[in-house]
């Protein structure tokens, strides 16, 4: 993927916030030093009551829900590959809030596979600003 998702990315973020399709979430930053590293990290209380979407017992995998599909065509960025999709967060913590979901339903605990990684790759390389 070329160095062309920074223009997606801010026009669709602009766009996804003058149509109301983000929900921002407030949060607080903290520091913490440990070995000599300082640590930013961002409390979300709101996560605190998040409903869990675990499988009832009974309940089979193949009956599960992906909660990213299907997505909000106002928060679609691009496709990654045939497998997975960069999407901003609609509940936003920071601004540009993305995430890389998976076009088909997998349990969250599941390990990364090499699809995974090549769409992490592909974000990456389509990226050319660490501000994002």
């Amino acid at each position: 993927m070329s160095r062309r998702l920074d223009g997606l990315v801010h026009r669709r973020y602009a766009s996804a916030v003058a149509q109301g399709a983000l929900l921002f979430t407030e949060s607080t930053i903290h520091s913490h030093h440990e070995q000599g590293v300082l640590f930013m990290i961002r409390l979300v209380p709101a996560l605190a009551k998040k409903p869990s979407n675990k499988p009832r017992e009974n309940q089979r995998a193949r009956d599960f829900v992906n909660p990213f599909l299907p997505y909000d065509d106002r928060l679609h960025v691009a496709q990654l590959g045939a497998s997975h999709h960069l999407l901003l967060n609609k509940y936003c913590v920071v601004p540009y809030h993305l995430l890389i979901t998976t076009a088909k339903f997998r349990q969250q605990g599941e390990p990364l596979d090499a699809t995974d990684f090549a769409a992490v790759l592909d974000a990456i390389n389509g990226l050319s600003t660490q501000q994002i």
